[in-house]
This record gives C-alpha cells, structure tokens and sequence, in this order.
C-alpha cells in the first residue's frame, strides 16, 4: 500500500481571515462540529434517474402503489404472522484499516436490526406513549447467509482490500467489486467513507437503493463502518452514541419507506399514522417531548412530531419504532418486488432456514493479506496483515522468497529486503475443514538508496525497458492505467499514456519514476511535457505530483495539477492522440527542498473525475536540470488551486525556499481586489492556504501571491 497523503509531509496549515471570505486551516476543518447527513439515498436515486430516465416511471408507479396498498389495506400481513427471513451479504472493502470491522461487530448489527424491526429496541420504553399506539412488530427478520451463490459455505461475510473504501458510491465501481444476486441476497457494503454524487451539505453516514430505484447491479446498501452495530469502531461523538440505526433508516428505503417528512416541508411520506413533520428532525430527543417543527404543520400538539420514527434524522439513541403503516409497505414489498428473496426456496439456497441456523458448520477459509507499504530501500522492511475471512481462528503459513525471514506463521511478520528487486508473497490460512493459498507477484519493490548523481531524461522510447524502469499501480486492474505509448510523443514518437477514455470515477492510477540524484545540479527544475483533451461537460480530473526520498515508502511536496491546466488541445469525442507540438504544454517544477538528496522518486498520481468528460492524458521527456528554459514566476513557486473550478472554497498551494513574508490577493476580471489581502510570515517548505470563496458570485478571478517582490498568479473558476 502506497502512502500519498499530505501527512507525510510537514504541512503548513494557517488560520487566516481573508476579508469577507476566510483562510482556514485544514486543522479547522477537523474540528468542524457540523452535524452529518445520515442519508443520501434521494440523491443517489436522481443520479441515477439521470443516467437511466426509464426507471424514473417505474419507481413512481410501485411508490403510489406500496403506499396505497399501506392506506387501503392498514393491516396488510397481519392476519399472516407468518415471519419475513431475509438473507444478507456484508461486503467490507477496507484498505487494512479500522473500517475492516470484525465479526463480532457485524453480528452486533444484525442482532441490533433484528430488534428493531421486532419493536424490541432496547429503547422502545421511552417512546410516549400517544406514538407506541401505533408501533409495530414488522415480523422481518435478518440472518447472515451461510450459503453464498453457488452453495459454497460462507458465514456472510466478504472481505475486499480496496481504495474504493474511499468517498465510495455508485459510480466509484466499489460495488461492481464484490456483488451477489440481489434477488437472492441483501447486499450491504462497509466502507471507510461516501461521496455522494450530488451534494448533500454536510458528511454521509449511508444510502441505499428503493425497490425499482435503480439497476439491479446497484441494488443494496452502502453503510459507513463505524455506523454498524454498537460495538467496535461504530463511534460516540459529538451528536450521541450510534446503535446501529442508520443501517435500520436504509433498510426501511430498501423496503420502500420514504423518509418521514416526505422530503418537503411540512410533507408527508404517503403513510397515514406518520404525522405530517415540517422537516428532519436534527438532535431532538425524548426530553423535547412533545416537538413540533412548526406548529402550522403539527396534526396533534399533544404529541407532536414522531421524531423517534426511524427514518426520521434523530441521532440513534432517540430513534425507536416503525408505525403499522409502514409496516404495511414493507410486507407489501416482500410479496411483490422482493418476493424472491424470502422465498422458501430461496431461505434453502442460502442456507438461512431455522435448521440452518440450527445447526451451522465450519466454513474454510479465504486468504487475503494487506502490507504497510509496497515500495522500499534496501535493508528496509515491509509489515504484512493477514486479512482472511470466511473462517475464524485460521492458522497462518506466509512465505516470503528473498526476504528475512523466508516463512513465518504470525499473523502480521515484518519482513527485511537487503537487495534490490521486486518480490512475490504467498499466504496460506487453514482450519479444519480446509486451507486456501493467495499468491501476489511482485509485490514488493526495492531499490537502492541513492541513485547516479546528475542530469536526469525519460523519453519513453525503449518499450522493452518500460515495465523495469517504471512502476504501474492500476488498483482496479482495468485496462484505465499508465502505459507505454509508441505511437505519440513531444520529443518523438513514444510517451506514456493515462488511459482515461473509459475509467471509473474516482480511480487513483499511478506512475512512479526510477530514482534520480539532483544533488549536483545547480537550482533543479523537475520538467515534463503534457497533452490532453475533454470530451465534453466540466471534467474534474485530477494530476498530483509527488516526490519521495526514501524509495517511495512516503510521498510528499505535491503539485497539484487541475483538468483546466491539463487541457491542451481542447475537446476531441473520440479518442484524443495529439499529433503536434501545439498540443503539448510544460510544467516545470522547482526542487528547492529537494536539491541536496540523493535520492529522489516522483510520482505522477492521475485521479479519474465523474462522468465521461475527459479524454486520454499524455506525458514525455520528464527531465531534471538546471538550464531548462525560462519559467513563469508561478512555476517556480509550485503554485496551484485546487479545486479548480470551484464551489465555495478551493486551496491555495505553493513552496517557499526560506522563510518569507507572502501577501495574497484575490481580484475580478476588471482588476478590481474583491477580498482585503492577506500578508503573513511563512517558514520554508511547502504552504497551503484553505480560500472560502462563498461570498464571491460565479465568475472568473485570478489569486495573487507575492513573495519578496515577485508577484505569481494562478487564475480560477468560481461556479
């Protein structure tokens, strides 16, 4: 695993004000108290309407028809108390942290689930009692597969090392990942974080997907890890304990239920014993009883809002009941949409009957492992994690072919690499019922601490050298990757390309040089040539530049290039090829706090942006040297905006060789400054300025940075 965060530089983050705008430091943002937005499940589905119009008219009509059925038939499925089984699948895509959650947390959930929709919350005492009138035991029961889709033994777990753990959503592909047969299975995936492709306004805790709301290849659950269950990293912060509501909230829209307060103010969720709530309820609880959002939309005073319903926003200790109503809407959709999910057959073929529970067995496990790092000096050592699943308590037996030591049967070995290559590693996890080996090849890559001092020129021509003179991480390993290019270039006919005319949203994809010694050259400039094109639309595409000194085991000093500066030729819809020298732009940037190592990597990290908007990115003559041409004063202080366009704020980014005083202004495209300049001392090193652009309207302007006399701009885009 590549560490590329900007932790692993000493970053400086100032708290400034800006005039009617505000500089404000990253650390303020840690600190940012603002109360997250549990779900995002609306926004989604109208993304998705987007890509898919035939879909709308079809959620529509089962929507009217669950809530008329719930209005016409109140008491739908109680005169057959008969118990709705659903079987669940939880994907955990991790990246070996913390939202790898373990077992016992997602049965913690389950077990929390299965409460809830029994009325058997641990809080459903406090509910008043004007609301528990009409609580309902939804006699729907959740149980974790023991059977996965070709009747292999599973225990209903999977466990995915991936990035796209990351902001994860429908169009990140962390779904296409791991997926079983929605007919057959409730698929839930645990990721680290959510991105939502609409914005929300504040953090997302989870969303999911209505009957008929979108593909079937979409069809689940997306739940943060630490808003599972009530144990292990599910958290107590600023708003209250989670108890696993949120995964309740989300499987009440997979079951069709629409939020309380029918998404509008004063609304309605088209179900009668849900009062009328003039909007979602933020930290009310059980001393505020009894609430009213206002008062005009409040049906009863006496007992006002139902706030503890769970698919209204309260934090997850004052949420405790489903209605009889809604209750009625998701029997309705277990004998209709998802009928086949709670069939009998389909109970037998994932092994969730009462006799399967019953009487469960042994499952063998799945090997998989993670490691700290995947890029090392000589001497240096990687710490690997076995990350198996399906099996409690398996043995482990790693083997590590040219490593110190060879074997080992711990659990996470570290692992010494005296020389220098690329290195495989093997993992095999057994238990009684059987054993499974994973094997990775070259994993682990070693190279020497220093490297030939002087000059340093990649023209991309030898193909044959390509694979060993440079390094390729494809997370996804789709063919959207960096790849030696033979049939264009700047400096002749070979470069290498970012295949980016079909990627993911979000992929990271990176291209990691060989080292190279700038320690004798007189004020280094690392250079490289660029061409790119759009598609169409407003691409968000996403270059960052990175340097390490220790064989790539951290990265920092990142140069930040936007898709507005990657874009050289203009708009091609089909795939782009440049084919002159008009086409190309050089960056340059200077390598101040680099110049006395002797040891320097660089890593060009290309993150793909949302939708089809942006064409293939090329790159050539990557070079260092000192003689190199004249560069903008913008060049050589690195500076950069990012977001760029932006909304209501973007970052400012530049390096400075020595402490200095800096001076920051912002200005229109009539000359005139539109927020009071910012002056400041500086230390050394790289600088990151946070511009809140909210009070600005949509335009253009260019910021100013001004360091000992010489004045550098960048322009940007305010949407």
């Amino acid at each position: 695993m590549i560490e590329s965060e900007y932790s692993n530089f000493m970053m400086k983050n100032l708290s400034l004000s800006f005039g009617l705008a505000v500089l404000i430091s990253s650390a303020s943002f840690a600190q940012n108290h603002s109360r997250p937005v549990p779900c995002a499940t609306n926004e989604v589905m109208e993304s998705e309407f987007l890509k898919h119009p035939e879909l709308r008219q079809a959620y529509l009509e089962q929507q009217s028809m669950l809530e008329r059925d719930a209005r016409n038939n109140p008491a739908n499925g109680f005169s057959r108390e008969e118990k709705k089984i659903i079987p669940v699948v939880f994907h955990v895509v991790h990246d070996c942290g913390t939202e790898n959650i373990s077992k016992a947390q997602i049965e913690d959930q389950i077990e929390i689930l299965n409460q809830d929709f029994a009325r058997n919350s641990p809080r459903f005492p406090q509910t008043p009692a004007c609301h528990a009138a009409v609580a309902a035991d939804c006699q729907i029961e959740f149980r974790l597969a023991t059977k996965d889709e070709f009747g292999n033994c599973t225990d209903g777990i999977v466990r995915i090392p991936s990035k796209k753990t990351y902001e994860a959503n429908n169009d990140n592909g962390v779904k296409d990942i791991s997926r079983w047969n929605p007919y057959k299975y409730l698929n839930v995936w645990v990721v680290n974080s959510i991105g939502t492709v609409q914005s929300t306004g504040g953090e997302v805790l989870g969303y999911a997907q209505f009957p008929l709301g979108g593909l079937l290849s979409t069809d689940g659950i997306v739940v943060r890890h630490d808003c599972v269950g009530s144990i292990g990293t599910a958290i107590t912060g600023a708003f209250g304990p989670r108890v696993g509501s949120t995964l309740t909230h989300e499987i009440g829209h997979w079951l069709g239920l629409r939020h309380i307060w029918g998404d509008a103010d004063c609304g309605s969720d088209g179900i009668d014993d849900t009062p009328a709530a003039f909007g979602p309820n933020y930290g009310i609880c059980w001393d505020d009883f009894p609430y009213s959002g206002n008062a005009e939309c409040t049906e009863d005073p006496t007992c006002g809002e139902m706030f503890m319903n769970y698919m209204d926003y309260s934090d997850d200790q004052c949420m405790s009941m489903f209605t009889n109503g809604q209750k009625a809407v998701m029997r309705t959709t277990l004998e209709t949409v998802r009928a086949s999910v709670c069939s009998p057959e389909n109970l037998l073929a994932t092994g969730t009957r009462d006799e399967d529970v019953q009487n469960p067995i042994t499952c063998a496990p799945i090997s998989n492992f993670c490691s700290n790092r995947s890029m090392i000096c000589e001497g240096a050592s990687v710490t690997f994690e076995s990350a198996e699943y399906n099996a409690d308590n398996a043995s482990k037996s790693w083997s590590f072919p040219g490593g110190t030591p060879e074997t080992s049967t711990s659990a996470s070995p570290s692992v010494t690499y005296a020389q220098s290559g690329t290195y495989s590693v093997s993992l095999t996890t057994s238990n009684a019922t059987g054993s499974n080996t994973i094997t990775r090849s070259n994993i682990v890559n070693v190279t020497a601490d220093s490297a030939p001092s002087g000059t340093y020129l990649e023209t991309f021509e030898d193909a044959t050298t390509f694979n060993s003179r440079f390094l390729v991480f494809n997370n996804d390993g789709s063919s959207a990757k960096w790849e030696q290019c033979g049939f264009a270039g700047w400096y002749s006919s070979s470069s290498v390309r970012m295949n980016n005319f079909n990627n993911t949203a979000t992929e990271i994809d990176e291209l990691v040089t060989t080292s190279f010694n700038p320690s004798s050259v007189p004020n280094p400039v690392f250079l490289f040539r660029l061409a790119g094109a759009e598609r169409g639309g407003e691409p968000d595409e996403q270059l960052r530049v990175l340097f390490s000194t220790n064989c790539g085991q951290t990265w920092g000093n990142p140069r930040i290039i936007n898709f507005s500066d990657m874009n050289t030729a203009g708009l091609f819809t089909n795939e782009f090829v440049p084919t002159s020298a008009a086409q190309w732009r050089t960056f340059a940037f200077p390598l101040t706090s680099l110049a006395t190592q002797d040891n320097v990597r660089a890593k060009f990290e290309f993150t793909a942006g949302s939708g089809d908007r942006a064409n293939h990115i090329y790159i050539d003559d990557i070079n260092v040297g000192n003689s190199l041409g004249t560069f903008e004063p913008a060049d050589l202080i690195a500076l950069s905006l990012y977001p760029n366009p932006a909304q209501n704020q973007t970052q400012i980014f530049f390096e400075t060789q020595k402490p200095e005083s800096v001076t920051i202004r912002v200005f229109n495209t009539l000359g005139a400054e539109v927020l009071s300049p910012l002056s400041t001392n500086v230390s050394a090193g790289a600088q990151q300025f946070n511009l809140d652009a909210s009070s600005l309207s949509s335009g253009l302007y260019t910021v100013t940075v001004e360091i000992d006399g010489t004045k550098a701009f960048r322009k940007f885009v305010k949407q």
